[in-house]
């Protein structure tokens, strides 16, 4: 974890030890994610508002289940791409900036895998083909499987314990 203090011009305290947080995301292990041939490195979590961001890659030929955004989602793609299932000509690549308002509903696909930085501000819900929600994904659900990821990393190597991300 970098611990570098930074400063903006005309700031004149101390320490932002306490507003600021950063890290190399080279460093952080990539953990499976719920959506079958993906895996993601939690960046930042924050309970009270629900908004965590991702690193999230997607195997080669992946198809998302179909789901829904409680909150919108801001994603930046930095390797390969993807498309949605029902709109193929419209595909997102390295370099693209999309946000997926909240309601949205789909399914992407991703034919030679992507990498990408993801800002949630909510929930993201699996939804059945009957309409019905399957399952959630949060933020609570994001702490908890990165926290046991790396407890189960740092028991397997006995190394020092990786540091789960601040709230």
């Amino acid at each position: 974890m970098n611990t570098n203090t930074l400063h903006s011009p005309g700031d004149h305290s101390a320490s932002t030890s306490a507003t600021l947080f950063s890290t190399h995301c080279a460093d952080l292990p990539w953990v499976r994610w719920a959506m079958p041939g993906a895996q993601f490195k939690l960046l930042s979590a924050d309970p009270d508002s629900g908004r965590f961001s991702l690193m999230i890659k997607v195997e080669k030929n992946s198809l998302a289940p179909l789901h829904r955004h409680v909150g919108a989602v801001e994603g930046y793609i930095l390797e390969g791409g993807f498309h949605y299932h029902d709109d193929p000509a419209t595909c997102f690549i390295a370099g693209d900036y999309l946000l997926e308002k909240d309601g949205a509903i789909h399914r992407p696909v991703s034919p030679e895998g992507a990498v990408m930085f993801a800002v949630f501000h909510g929930p993201v819900e699996g939804i059945a083909e009957t309409g019905e929600v399957i399952g959630t994904i949060d933020c609570q659900w994001h702490m908890r499987t990165w926290q046991s990821a790396l407890d189960k990393i740092t028991s397997q190597d006995g190394q020092k314990a990786l540091t789960s991300q601040p709230v």
